[in-house]
């Protein structure tokens, strides 16, 4: 197929199945790691909805369910995810995609961990303006601030949207209001809720 003619989404879908094609692309599980940080900041109660969105292998929202909460995943491709995460609810769209359509009902939070980056600059607050849309308490986001090490195996940068921990503050503000913000020196974790 001529790559000229894809659109930017099947653009991104086809890299993330190249990757997920790479076992230790799944090693690495941000969404895994931020969970205390998420409970620390959005203080959820449980049983509460989240949508984990870019869940990637599902290592997140599978430590999200162990922890009590009701998960909904979604990411360009199912290609990466675990067998044991393939029993929660999942559906397939680019975040940049009127999610709302997807959501029959917003979720209490969205949990979306290492995907900002992964984002094209010009839908990276598109984005958060449709995780916003179907997040009725709020939106935790940790955003890696560093280049990656892993699209050199497939000849170009995962991390596209790569920017200081202050420049991403100061947008998620533009399109919502930052509730908190920690600044971890290789990446940010943002509590975000709409205006």
């Amino acid at each position: 197929m001529n790559i000229e003619r894809l659109s930017v989404t099947e653009k991104e879908r086809d890299t993330y199945v190249s990757m997920w094609a790479l076992p230790a692309y799944n090693d690495n599980s941000p969404g895994e790691r931020m969970l205390p940080l998420f409970i620390d900041m959005a203080q959820p109660q449980h049983g509460a909805s989240v949508l984990d969105a870019g869940c990637g292998g599902g290592k997140g929202a599978l430590a999200l369910a162990a922890a009590g909460f009701n998960v909904l995943m979604c990411d360009l491709t199912d290609a990466g995810l675990l067998p044991e995460a393939k029993r929660l609810p999942f559906f397939t769209t680019a975040l940049w995609s009127p999610l709302r359509a997807r959501v029959s009902m917003p979720n209490d939070y969205v949990y979306c961990c290492d995907v900002l980056e992964h984002i094209p600059p010009t839908f990276t607050m598109l984005v958060i303006s449709r995780l916003l849309d179907v997040a009725d308490k709020g939106v935790f986001l940790s955003i890696s601030l560093m280049p990656d090490n892993f699209g050199v195996w497939i000849g170009k940068p995962l991390h596209q949207t790569v920017q200081s921990f202050q420049q991403w503050k100061e947008q998620l503000h533009a399109v919502g209001r930052v509730i908190e913000a920690r600044d971890l020196l290789h990446m940010g974790v943002f509590l975000v809720e709409r205006r």
